[in-house]
C-alpha cells in the first residue's frame, strides 16, 4: 500500500490518500478545511481517482473540507454512525471556546450525506479492504480504521492515538471511561503502522512502549 498525505489548514489535520500498491483508485481519509487542493495535487501527480471519503471522527476539524473534495469528486462518504449528527451543525459539537474559529470556516455550510460505518463493519473498495472499529472516547462514533491489501495493514486512528499521546475527552460527546475501554481494545492490535488525525505517524508496537497513556 501507498499512503500520502497532505495538511489542512484549520488545525493542521491530517488528510490521506490511500492505494493498493499498483491501484489507479484509491481511497480519502478524513477531509479537514481546505484540504481539496493538496489531496487535488496528489491524485494528479499519482494518476489516481478516489472511490470513497472515509472520516475517523465527526468534529469540525476532520469534516468542514467536505463541500470542496465533494464538489471535484462524487463519492460515498463514510462516518462512524454516533458521529452522524455532528454533521449537522458542525459548530455546535465543540466546547463554546472554539466558536469564534469555527465562525468564519462554517459559513454557508451544508450537511452532506454520508453513510454511517458501525462497528465490525468490511467495505471493500479500490482494492483495499475497511474495517471499522469503534474507539468512542473523543467522540461518541469515533472508528479506528484498519485498512488492508495483500496482506499489508495499516490503521489510521483519528484523534484517538498519537505519537506519544491520546485524544482530549472533555469536548462534548467525550468519556474518559469510554476511551480507557478503546486504549485497552488498541493494546490488543498487531504491530503496525499508524496513521493519526495529527502529528507524525507512529506504530502500534512503539506506542503501548512508550505512550505514557498506556
Amino acid at each position: 500500500m501507498d499512503v500520502f498525505t497532505t495538511h489542512a489548514e484549520f488545525l493542521d489535520v491530517n488528510c490521506y490518500v490511500v492505494r493498493a500498491e499498483g491501484a489507479e483508485e484509491c481511497i480519502l481519509v478524513d477531509s479537514g478545511y481546505d484540504c481539496a487542493p493538496g489531496l487535488a495535487e496528489i491524485l494528479a501527480e499519482e494518476g489516481l481517482r478516489p472511490r470513497a471519503v472515509f472520516l475517523t471522527h465527526g468534529h469540525p476539524d476532520h469534516i468542514l473540507g467536505l463541500g470542496n473534495v465533494l464538489a471535484r469528486w462524487d463519492v460515498p462518504v463514510h462516518l462512524g454512525d454516533p458521529d452522524r449528527y455532528r454533521l449537522a451543525d458542525p459548530a455546535r459539537t465543540l466546547s463554546p471556546q472554539f466558536a469564534p474559529m469555527l465562525a468564519p470556516l462554517v459559513e454557508g455550510w451544508q450537511a452532506p450525506e454520508v453513510t454511517g460505518l458501525s462497528d465490525g463493519q468490511v467495505l471493500e473498495i479500490a482494492g483495499l479492504s475497511v474495517t471499522a472499529v469503534a474507539a468512542p472516547g473523543h467522540t461518541e462514533g469515533s472508528m479506528l480504521l484498519r485498512v488492508s491489501a495483500d496482506d499489508e495493514e495499516i490503521i489510521f486512528t483519528g484523534d484517538v492515538v498519537f505519537a506519544g499521546a491520546i485524544g482530549r475527552v472533555d469536548l462534548p460527546g467525550g468519556d474518559a471511561a469510554a476511551m480507557g475501554e478503546s486504549l485497552r481494545a488498541f493494546a490488543t492490535l498487531p504491530d503496525v503502522p499508524i496513521y493519526p488525525g495529527h502529528g507524525p505517524g507512529s506504530r502500534v508496537g512503539h506506542e503501548l512502549a512508550t505512550n505514557p497513556f498506556f
